[in-house]
């Protein structure tokens, strides 16, 4: 992890976990009646499980400024583990503060929600989480084909109701209620992530804007390029190694926005370029999809190149995996002064795509390399790689998680800072 973004990540951590929370905490406690000091732990349980909560709906807002700063997939693990620790919170709120009526009615029925939602969640919804769990990734596989992306992106929403739930829940409480300092804070950060999710919502191009679908041609086995016509100045919000959320509207499987990186550096011709693997129901339909075409972009996302504009390195080392080469295909166009060592592997000759873009940089470039191969590299090969001096050395990592971590290790056990390491894991 690079150090600036490191810095930024347990920045964000801090808040998260101890600065959202304190001021709900301080005006409960300033406020809580004398004969209600015996219950002061159970309910501020239940109000940081609230502070959470209504994070975590923020957070799936994809708010751009959070994206620049920590990356969305490091923000969406935030969402993840936050939303777990909640629900842990929660029961522990339920079973020590016994409650009667509509108040234990609302309060029960959110808990199930959420609970419900969250086991749903840790399979299909949390890809940092069924990376590191094969009996999770077994069972996401087996089952995606029943519960596909749209149905699982409409089920997730219920949070909403559970959360409104809560929110009539702690209006019925009397003394929680009467505590002027406390609820002046609540609805404001109720109001606040209300609105902002509404404004994510039913904002003007809130999937996106409209862009034109120019070509989509297969370039490899399973594997689709789509070339988009995005309008006029809409490049200029892009950046090397960025990825966009797409969308079809009016096809049926293709409506809710996924994510897929940027093969070109954006241009002056607002054309973009997305190479896109078969993997799931939507990559599959997406790939009979005919040119032309209107497709929305929403995007861009991505901290690649800001670690390297913050890094500033005199060498990069890149280790990429089958379809994670993409975002490195636009870097490598980006910073064409910079030494550069790639190292593509993956399962198929056809999978190790662009070979006449690797071919025309070692014709064109004397501080480019490429070593791609099908299968795995050895460690050696990798490390012989490395420069003498680290200092001026930044590694970019891209491909599936699994061999990343993997890498990551190594590197580090090697000599390599992890502040000079850079990876974004691409799976929610």
């Amino acid at each position: 992890m690079i150090k600036k973004n490191n810095y930024a990540l347990g920045l964000a951590w801090m808040v998260a976990l101890f600065i959202l929370p304190f001021p709900f905490i301080y005006t409960f406690v300033t406020g809580l009646p004398a004969g209600f000091g015996q219950m002061k732990i159970s309910i501020a349980l239940g109000i940081v499980a609230y502070v959470w909560m209504l994070l975590a709906i923020y957070i799936g807002t994809k708010p751009k400024w959070l994206d620049r700063l920590i990356g969305l997939p490091a923000a969406y693990m935030i969402h993840g583990i936050l939303s777990l620790v909640a629900i842990y919170f929660s029961f522990m709120h339920k079973n020590l503060l016994p409650s009667y009526g509509l108040i234990e009615q609302t309060g029960n029925i959110a808990f199930l929600i959420f609970l419900s939602l969250a086991i749903y969640s840790m399979v299909f919804m949390a890809g940092w989480l069924t990376s590191r769990i094969r009996f999770l990734a077994t069972l996401k596989r087996k089952l995606e084909t029943t519960f596909k992306h749209e149905v699982s992106v409409w089920l997730h929403r219920l949070n909403l109701l559970a959360t409104f739930l809560i929110f009539v829940h702690v209006q019925l409480i009397d003394y929680i209620r009467a505590n002027t300092s406390f609820m002046a804070a609540f609805y404001l950060a109720s109001g606040f992530v209300f609105l902002s999710y509404l404004w994510a919502k039913f904002k003007p191009n809130a999937k996106g804007y409209t862009a034109k679908l120019v070509e989509n041609r297969e370039i490899a086995d399973n594997i689709h390029e789509l070339q988009i016509q995005l309008p006029k100045g809409k490049a200029t919000k892009l950046r090397a190694g960025d990825f966009v959320f797409i969308s079809f509207p009016g096809v049926k499987g293709l409506a809710e926005p996924h994510p897929f990186s940027l093969v070109n550096a954006p241009d002056a011709n607002d054309q973009i370029t997305l190479a896109i693997r078969g993997d799931g129901d939507f990559t599959r339909t997406l790939q009979t999809v005919a040119a032309p075409a209107r497709i929305r972009v929403d995007g861009g996302y991505g901290m690649f190149q800001t670690v390297v504009e913050d890094q500033q390195p005199k060498n990069i080392i890149m280790i990429s995996g089958g379809i994670g080469i993409t975002p490195l295909l636009s870097l490598i166009d980006k910073f064409p002064t910079i030494d550069t060592t790639v190292f593509h592997g993956a399962t198929t000759e056809a999978a190790l795509i662009y070979e006449e873009k690797f071919k025309s940089w070692e014709a064109e470039r004397e501080n480019f390399r490429s070593v791609r191969k099908i299968g795995a590299f050895e460690e050696a090969e990798v490390l012989s790689a490395l420069p003498h001096d680290f200092d001026d050395l930044t590694v970019l990592v891209s491909g599936p998680p699994v061999m990343a971590r993997y890498w990551i290790k190594t590197l580090a056990k090697n000599g390599v800072p992890k502040t000079q390491i850079f990876y974004e894991e691409f799976g929610w």
